[in-house]
């Protein structure tokens, strides 16, 4: 056998080759988990700057991966900085906890995301990971933890969302 797919007619197969069938009814690794997105935007006015909502919440079906920086979770440079100063108060510092996989990502980069009764700020742009199969395209979005819900009495409950995106289906830019 030349190929690993080959059969016994000496014909040569490849794994996906004439695959005719729609996986949108298959539950998939970008399936397994979800987090509400509140589409926000940075305003500045008067008293400085603040963000406001701008739409209604969003559910994103998705996968959600917990991420460290090779130096560790705790600040970006891996030493913990003791130095008190204006624009950085010292101590340790939560940086990237959270890696988002999603088919559809409705945010931005100002996006607030609520995820299992925290709420998270998007780290950076969201980033569209296109190359590779049809079925593996997806956006990549990481974020950082800003607020935890059970240090706030009665927690962070999860926001009333009105439209669902990024269930089992076809994604973004598939063909």
């Amino acid at each position: 056998m030349a190929f690993l797919f080959d059969d016994d007619t000496n014909e040569r197969h490849y794994l996906y080759e004439d695959d005719q069938t729609d996986y949108g009814g298959q539950k998939q690794l970008f399936d397994t988990d979800y987090v509400v997105v509140i589409p926000r935007k940075h305003v500045q006015d008067a008293h400085g700057g603040q963000y406001v909502q701008t739409g209604d919440p969003v559910k994103v079906i998705c996968c959600v991966e917990g991420r460290a920086q090779q130096a560790g979770m705790f600040s970006i440079s891996g030493a913990e900085d003791k130095t008190p100063s204006s624009d950085n108060p010292g101590g340790l510092e939560e940086v990237t906890p959270l890696q988002i996989l999603a088919r559809e990502w409705p945010g931005d980069i100002y996006s607030r995301i609520w995820y299992k009764g925290d709420y998270y700020d998007a780290d950076g742009a969201p980033t569209w990971r296109g190359s590779g199969s049809r079925f593996s395209r997806h956006w990549e979005v990481r974020a950082r933890r800003v607020v935890i819900g059970d240090y706030l009495d009665g927690g962070i409950s999860e926001p009333e969302w009105v439209k669902e995106v990024g269930g089992v289906g076809k994604s973004h830019g598939s063909t």
